[in-house]
């Protein structure tokens, strides 16, 4: 065998990586898409991998979350350097790891279809960043949309997203969408809430919103018509404030509202709740 070419778009690199570890082969494997890559193995070992921004492991890893087109396996070309040490097994594991943890940061991203805004503050004098925070910062103008922004940074799906994440947690670029997206989910929810108990629904909520003014302030953002339960924005919350009212809410709604209803018929309504939220 002198090398071979494979469709990427129809094997992913973790198998032609166990198929290369398999066959003992030594070479290079040139890996082009979103991001162009290489990795080296050595005796069906990967040593060494370079996405053109990072090398090593992080390479490797950000080069097993991006869409690849087509791979080159070059026969007995010889590492630079060795910067990976794990053996295939290993590597496969570390990588499912990183899966597992990209699709819990992917939850706190804003929708692909988001425009982010740069901050007023100084970039250069706020925080100290990397090299890959000025690249993702390069490409928030006001217009790009959060998918074409991870598309075009070519520092792979990974890189980006704990990027991205990460600027916005330093107030460095926000997201100026966010705070009425927000209102608008907590609006979904509790329209649920009052399919399932109506307008004593609204009596808990406002018994619930007595007990501190943290509740207060909740229910204090919103404009609930009594009659039809129609709700409308007074105010802003932030993430926080309503996750924490919900959850608050909830438990005051499952321990009163059994006084209410009655047992039987609060968890008739009770379980409707829980299933539609």
């Amino acid at each position: 065998m002198n090398g071979f070419e494979i469709n990427l778009k129809a094997f992913n690199l973790s198998d032609v990586l166990q198929f290369i570890n398999w066959s003992k082969k030594t070479g290079l494997l040139k890996v082009s898409g979103s991001v162009p890559g290489e990795i080296y193995l050595d005796n069906g070992l990967v040593v060494h991998a370079s996405d053109g921004v990072t090398s090593g492991m992080e390479a490797l890893i950000n080069l097993s979350f991006v869409e690849l087109e087509k791979g080159v396996f070059e026969l007995e070309v010889k590492a630079p350097e060795h910067t990976i040490s794990e053996d295939v097994g290993k590597l496969a594991e570390n990588i499912e790891k990183r899966r597992i943890e990209l699709q819990e940061l992917k939850q706190k991203m804003p929708p692909m279809e988001t425009v982010l805004i740069k901050s007023t503050r100084d970039l250069e004098t706020a925080v100290a960043l990397r090299r890959t925070d000025w690249q993702i910062i390069a490409q928030i103008d006001g217009k790009r949309t959060l998918g074409e922004i991870i598309a075009d940074s070519k520092v792979g799906g990974y890189e980006a997203t704990k990027t991205i994440l990460w600027l916005k947690e330093q107030g460095l670029i926000y997201d100026p969408q966010e705070a009425e997206r927000q209102m608008t989910e907590l609006i979904k929810s509790l329209k649920i809430f009052f399919d399932a108990f109506a307008g004593n629904g609204l009596v808990l909520m406002q018994k619930w919103a007595e007990l501190d003014n943290a509740n207060k302030k909740f229910l204090d953002s919103l404009k609930i018509n009594e009659d039809n339960f129609y709700i409308q924005i007074q105010g802003m919350l932030d993430a926080q404030q309503i996750k924490d009212g919900l959850l608050s809410l909830e438990k005051f709604v499952s321990a009163e509202g059994v006084k209410l209803y009655g047992k039987l018929l609060f968890k008739k309504k009770w379980d409707a709740f829980l299933a539609e939220k």
